[in-house]
């Protein structure tokens, strides 16, 4: 009778093992409904964010055996607070639980992740930040973001003292919007997919999303790190293949890039305070071919094979400095460094150019065609003649008259060919060099000062 009942214990253990390994092998499968269990996680929720009550409609479960966690899948889900003033409303959220939570009180949620949640970050006018997700424009769930990133910034915290919160939160498709009432920029996205983790300086994110903008998409992604010592923001932004007129359309301050008719493709790495005021912004882009739109400025456009930008931009982009711009044209290279420092409505403006391959007269004809001097052969260079020439120009622009002051000097670094032949691989014994510097002062609209000569 004993070894009966021995078999009988044994071989009703073994359908119980073998239902829950079924159970495991489903809800590792496909989430399933689980209704006994949401007055059970509405409660933990509660708890664990008792700034403002959790509610959803219905949650379903899933196992994740490699990860070790248990996943809720709670649908559409909103967030009130104690007047019952829903503060936020997301299509799904996926909550992973380490599998220790249960025999606590205390939920450890391992990971969340929104799925097609609408979001907006608007810097407002004032300089705060409106914070919204899925409700009005009223900023009231900014206290759901701040509750967020808390958790998510203690985690290092935690972990020390053998607790674990969040190791990883999603933001998956969203329909994302970011705004600055002060520069009037608008950005919107239908499909952004951000993580945030922590990171031992405060909290770490990654991002991809693309934009679409009069026609085409643009594609950007990146990493970014907020540091709870000082509040700062690094955030990387990688582009690739981007007009500046629609860079310039996202991020006003990039105005600077609009005479540029190319692709761009690169990186800028931005320094922000927590309001998002750019302190530094560090660029190295590159181009193919395409336009140098300056006819409006200089009277001709340029066709160039490519050009690479480096530089940086400090204090909200009022000092901006190239350290390297370099134009190749099909038979002309510049190679341009600069200094812009703006105050109030005027540009101190200090630039340095060398030229290479043709006059400058045919670069910038509405600019240097007249200019005073018939030794400058790198201003009416022969066919027959290979020109260098270095351009200087130090003085201020008045943004609202569009008005130029500055003095300048341009200096020709002439390699002349004999008449007889132009070939210098067969002739340099013929080449002879010559330096000639002429100074000069623009007084006058950009778009054609007045050059005159200084003696």
């Amino acid at each position: 009778m004993s070894i009966t009942i021995k078999r009988a214990v044994t071989a009703l253990i073994s359908v119980v093992i073998l239902i829950l390994i079924a159970t495991l092998i489903v809800i590792a499968i496909r989430p399933i409904p689980l209704p006994f269990l949401s007055s059970y996680i509405r409660s933990q929720l509660d708890n664990r964010f008792h700034a403002y009550y959790v509610d959803f409609e219905y949650a379903q479960t899933r196992w994740r055996p490699i990860k070790k966690v248990l996943e809720f899948h709670l649908n559409s889900v909103h967030a009130t607070d104690y007047g019952e003033n829903v503060l936020a409303t997301v299509p799904k959220i996926v909550v992973a639980l380490g599998v220790k939570s249960f025999p606590r009180y205390t939920l450890e949620i391992r990971e969340v992740e929104f799925q097609n949640p609408k979001i907006s970050l608007i810097r407002t006018v004032g300089g705060a930040l409106k914070f919204d997700l899925g409700n009005s424009d009223d900023g009231s769930s900014g206290r759901i973001l701040e509750t967020i990133l808390i958790n998510i910034a203690t985690t290092s915290t935690a972990e020390t003292n053998n607790q674990t919160y969040f190791t990883g939160f999603r933001i998956l498709n969203s329909d994302l919007t970011l705004g600055d009432e002060i520069s009037g920029s608008l950005l919107h996205v239908s499909n952004a997919n951000i993580n945030l983790m922590p990171n031992l300086e405060g909290i770490g994110c990654n991002y991809d999303f693309s934009v679409f903008a009069r026609g085409e998409y643009l594609h950007f992604s990146g990493e970014c790190l907020y540091k709870t010592a000082d509040e700062k923001i690094n955030l990387l932004v990688n582009f690739d293949e981007v007009r500046p007129a629609l860079l310039t359309e996202i991020l006003p301050q990039f105005n600077y890039f609009t005479p540029l008719e190319v692709r761009l493709s690169g990186k800028v790495q931005l320094e922000l305070d927590k309001f998002l005021t750019v302190h530094e912004a560090v660029f190295d882009l590159r181009s193919g071919k395409g336009t140098l739109e300056i006819i409006e400025y200089f009277g001709s456009n340029l066709e160039v094979n490519s050009i690479h930008i480096t530089g940086k931009a400090l204090n909200d982009f009022s000092h901006i400095e190239f350290d390297k711009l370099t134009v190749d044209l099909e038979e002309t290279k510049a190679e341009i460094n600069a200094l812009f420092l703006k105050t109030n409505n005027k540009l101190d403006i200090k630039l340095n150019a060398h030229f290479k391959g043709t006059s400058i007269s045919t670069l910038l004809p509405r600019w240097f065609t007249y200019l005073e001097n018939e030794k400058l052969n790198c201003l009416h260079a022969s066919s027959k003649a290979y020109t260098q020439s270095l351009l200087t120009i130090d003085g201020t622009y008045d943004l609202n008259k569009h008005h130029i002051n500055a003095l300048g000097h341009i200096t020709c670094l002439d390699k002349i060919l004999s008449n007889q032949d132009s070939d210098l691989s067969t002739n340099t014994n013929l080449v002879k060099n010559s330096e000639i510097m002429q100074k000069f002062r623009i007084d006058g609209p950009f778009t054609s000062p007045n050059l005159v000569t200084i003696q």
